[in-house]
């Protein structure tokens, strides 16, 4: 009976630390950016373009976020953007970094004040992208894909730009529905005769084999305003 109970808690270790595992590796492109390159972040108006509000998965734990309604799994985060790669021969890419609180807070800004700021720089990001239109037997389309070109890891912060409404409501009316299975990905449904849920392994299948997956949860997008109203289930 001992060796019982010995190997059930054995066997309970072993799965928590497989579970702790699979949330590092999800979380470690976003949480490592965050913590790398604190001194870099920048706080001067002139660098205001670079300020981003971005959507995360709540187990990134970013230090500035706020909450989505009705989301269990995702928030918004406030972030900036490092412009330059990785390394000195990876001079065009941009890595979005989760801003610490304390660089926050040397801007002196409320969350209304960032997110109204970081607002412009998203509609710049939006209008770099050209979604992939995706069409019924009836030549309806009845859905958006928009990809992160190769040199940006996360369009994320596009949802929240003034001009992403305009630009999709004479397609998908004025509210729809949208699916970020990870920081790459961004999918726009009609929310009007929505066949959201036809996309559901789509979806899910981008979700599982990102490397920074975001969320399974479906949001409605609307003049109100973000707001979570369920989930693809597995």
């Amino acid at each position: 009976m001992r060796f019982c109970r010995q190997s059930a808690r054995f066997k309970n270790g072993l799965f928590r630390l497989a579970r702790l595992a699979r949330l590092v590796i999800a979380t470690g492109c976003c949480a490592l950016r965050a913590d790398s390159v604190l001194a870099e972040a920048p706080s001067s108006e002139s660098a205001e373009t670079a300020w981003r509000v971005v959507v995360v998965a709540k187990f990134s734990l970013p230090e500035v976020s706020q909450p989505i309604p009705g989301a269990k799994d995702t928030v918004f985060a406030a972030a900036w953007i490092s412009r330059g790669g990785e390394t000195k021969n990876d001079q065009q890419g941009e890595t979005v970094r989760l801003m610490h609180q304390s660089t926050f807070n040397k801007l002196g800004l409320d969350w209304a004040a960032f997110s109204a700021k970081a607002a412009a720089a998203a509609s710049a990001e939006l209008a770099k992208l050209q979604p992939e239109l995706i069409r019924d037997s009836n030549q309806v389309i009845e859905c958006a894909i928009l990809h992160a070109p190769p040199a940006t890891d996360d369009i994320t912060t596009i949802i929240l730009a003034p001009d992403f409404l305009k630009r999709f409501t004479p397609i998908f009316g004025r509210k729809m529905l949208i699916a970020i299975p990870d920081r790459q990905t961004v999918y726009v449904f009609p929310k009007l005769t929505s066949r959201y849920q036809d996309y559901a392994e789509r979806v899910l299948a981008v979700y599982h084999k990102s490397k920074c997956p975001v969320t399974r949860e479906v949001f409605e997008l609307s003049a109100t305003g973000l707001r979570a109203i369920g989930q693809y289930e597995e």
